[in-house]
């Protein structure tokens, strides 16, 4: 077989194996084309050394199909055998025809068209046996000497191709490993360029971080010198006025509703009374009830010596017990409720004066030195979960790009042993 080594460019060469050979990853796709050329092309006059046996098998088939096609009966058969043969002959010669039609031999054929050419060959071989098996074997009795170099020359040509099988063979291992390595190489270079990429993001994400950091510790700054300044204690004592302002001001409110919450049931049940025709109220009266129910403060005082009449007339349908507790604390409301509302309206006005006070010291500086501190804390946030994320990422392709390098170097093994390849990073 060492002429089919020469074929396919798998020369030995002395002390091919003990040396050492070194190459950087970069290198590899031109290693890899003259690894390839060496398989595919360097098959010269090889090849038409080899091709020609084929053309000569193809040749001694043609011409035992054509000795097939012409041959005379001779002896003595029975007529409706010599019939069937000769209609099977027909069908016998006509599938050798396709099959030497088909097979077109080719000089300087690399190694893939070689393969595809066998492939192609061989299949198209099994094709015109399995149709032509049923019909020679009734070709076969009839013309015995015919039949027998037919089937010989096709058994040379099945020889032949079983001989380009083991050329093909012998060095399709290594030309898989090279289409595989190429592959690889490809895929880690795309990683290597992804890999690249992230640590740029990250580099980038780095720097952004840093500089909002200097700008959050800026904005820190300046919101801790503004607390610290005149402004600031001056809007912080108006807050506390106010607070007090607004105590004091729900205190009267509650201090008014107070004296009206125990009548409240009462008042209620006089306006459903009213509205339902069982008894009723002139309408200022109704109409200061409404006022009394909703909106305590903005009663008028005269309201409540009516509303004592109210309770007195005998048409109202009360219980005496009820009646005389609800007269009690009319006489309350007529009593306190002028004093209980000026105490109200003073400490509204007093609220109102301190609100006024604040919205016009309260320039919203605070708020704004705060909103953006909060903002760049919040952009801080989502950057560094962007950084957490691309190096989750960078963790994963650098595994797959060890993955990727040992079935490199697994498949460079295959091809040879002893070449060592260098990854920069």
């Amino acid at each position: 077989m060492n002429w089919i080594k020469k074929l396919f460019g798998k020369k030995e060469i002395p002390g091919e194996e003990a040396s050492l050979m070194e190459i950087d990853f970069e290198d590899l796709p031109a290693w890899l084309d003259e690894r390839s050329h060496k398989i595919s092309s360097g098959m010269g006059k090889e090849v038409s050394g080899f091709m020609g046996k084929l053309e000569a098998a193809l040749l001694e088939l043609k011409e035992s199909n054509s000795r097939l096609a012409e041959a005379k009966v001779e002896g003595d058969f029975d007529v409706r055998a010599v019939k069937r043969a000769k209609s099977n002959r027909e069908n016998v010669t006509k599938q050798v025809a396709a099959l030497i039609d088909k097979i077109k031999v080719q000089e300087d054929m690399d190694f893939k068209t070689l393969e595809g050419f066998y492939e192609a060959a061989v299949q198209n071989l099994e094709t015109c046996l399995e149709n032509m098996d049923r019909s020679f074997k009734y070709t076969r009795p009839v013309f015995p000497p015919e039949s027998k170099d037919l089937s010989e020359s096709l058994s040379r040509l099945s020889i032949a191709f079983k001989e380009l099988r083991g050329a093909i063979l012998e060095n399709k291992t290594e030309i898989e490993a090279i289409e595989a390595a190429y592959s690889e190489a490809k895929g880690i270079q795309s990683l290597s360029n992804s890999i690249k990429t992230e640590k740029l993001e990250l580099e980038s994400r780095e720097r952004k971080i840093k500089a909002l950091k200097d700008e959050i510790a800026r904005a820190s700054q300046e919101l801790e010198e503004f607390r610290k300044g005149n402004a600031w204690q001056s809007l912080q004592n108006l807050q506390e006025e106010f607070n007090v302002a607004k105590s004091r001001l729900e205190k009267a409110e509650a201090d008014v509703n107070s004296l009206v919450l125990p009548l409240s049931g009462h008042l209620s049940r006089i306006k459903k009374l009213h509205e339902s025709g069982r008894y009723t109220l002139k309408p200022d009266l109704k109409h200061q009830l409404d006022i009394c129910l909703g909106n305590l403060i903005h009663v008028d005082p005269a309201f409540f010596p009516e509303l004592q009449k109210t309770f007195e007339d005998k048409a109202l349908d009360m219980q005496t017990q009820k009646k005389e507790k609800a007269l009690m604390q009319v006489r309350t409301l007529i009593s306190y409720f002028p004093e209980r509302k000026k105490e109200y309206l003073e400490a509204l006005k007093y609220f109102e004066t301190k609100n006024a006070e604040i919205l016009e010291a309260d320039t919203g500086k605070s708020s704004e030195l705060e909103h953006k501190e909060t903002e760049l804390l919040s952009r801080t946030r989502l950057l560094e979960g962007d950084m957490e994320n691309s190096k989750k990422k960078l963790v994963v392709l650098k595994g797959e790009m060890q993955n990727r390098r040992e079935k490199l170097l697994n498949k460079i093994n295959l091809i040879k042993g002893n070449l060592r390849l260098n990854f920069k990073h």
